[in-house]
């Protein structure tokens, strides 16, 4: 039994791996450290404004509830809105929470006031807000 003659290369013998293949698994190893860096801190920005639309969710559900019960006993004393700018540090930085606040009366339907507040802050480079609504009964 005859074994086939072996094909070898033009350069002989390849041992090892040329300056090519070393490049281009540079290029893509690269580029996979390069899309999880981004990913990192795409996830860290996702994070903190989760956590501010928390903090502010929170606050405007506390603003609501101070001034229902400002609103209860209403002629009786002066009717307080409350602070409208409230300072929280936040993942060590100070954010910085406006609040936007108005209380009308229905025209339609006596004795029934509706309240809205609206808070925005600045989270980098946008302007972010949340709002909510309540209705009150004289």
């Amino acid at each position: 039994m005859v074994l086939p003659p072996t094909v070898k290369s033009v350069t002989g013998n390849k041992n090892g791996f040329t300056f090519v293949e070393v490049m281009v698994s540079l290029v893509v190893l690269c580029c996979g450290i390069v899309f999880i860096y981004k990913s990192f801190f795409l996830c860290a920005d996702y994070l903190n404004n989760i956590t501010c639309r928390l903090y502010a969710s929170s606050l405007i559900d506390e603003k609501i509830g101070d001034i229902a019960k400002s609103f209860a006993e209403w002629p009786a004393k002066d009717l307080d809105l409350g602070d409208n700018v409230v300072d929280i540090n936040i993942n060590h930085k100070s954010v910085r929470f406006n609040y936007d606040i108005h209380l009308v009366p229905l025209p339609d339907v006596k004795s029934v006031w509706q309240l809205d507040v609206k808070l925005s802050w600045i989270d980098g480079p946008r302007s972010m807000h949340a709002q909510r609504s309540a209705y009150m009964m004289r």
